[in-house]
């Protein structure tokens, strides 16, 4: 792996946004690739964070942190993705659901997901149903729809919202 790889890779698992950047900018400057350094630096770490989340070794704030680190490395690389004509695997809208204002899971997600290719469209939270369908509507584009809910009390807006999926 080379070096600029290595800081991303290690900035990431450390959750250290200056140290990503740093690693993303010399990438950049080295004439390396947008998507190599996506992949070999970023997402290699983030899969990494997911293993080890999955382990039990790491924890939500750790797994935060560390796509927040990798955050900040992908604003400086949007760019070049852009210029290197770099499509996006999918388009996901995401959010969390009427009656709930939680969105620590939901941004997690949107940023792991960000990270792996996807472009992403944060409807935001206590989005009702009506809302949901009428943003899918407005963008035919999308490939996935994620509902997102932390308390048990807003099951019946998932619900509610896949029905009016249906019903349209």
């Amino acid at each position: 792996m080379l070096d600029q790889y290595k800081q991303i890779y290690a900035g990431v698992m450390e959750g250290d946004q200056v140290a990503v950047q740093e690693g993303v900018n010399a990438a950049l400057e080295a004439g390396l690739g947008a998507e190599e350094i996506l992949n070999q630096g970023m997402i290699s770490a983030m899969t990494e964070v997911g293993r080890l989340f999955e382990e039990g070794e790491y924890f939500v704030p750790e797994m935060l942190i560390a796509a927040r680190a990798m955050q900040a490395g992908l604003a400086l690389l949007r760019p070049a993705l852009a210029d290197a004509d770099i499509k996006a695997k999918g388009k996901v809208a995401i959010g969390t659901v009427k009656g709930d204002l939680h969105d620590i899971g939901k941004n997690l997600v949107a940023m792991m997901l960000e990270g792996a290719g996807y472009e992403i469209v944060d409807l935001g939270v206590d989005i009702s149903p009506d809302q949901f369908v009428e943003a899918v509507q407005s963008e035919a584009s999308f490939d996935v729809v994620a509902l997102s809910a932390l308390l048990s009390t807003t099951v019946s807006s998932m619900v509610a919202t896949i029905q009016a999926f249906h019903a349209v």
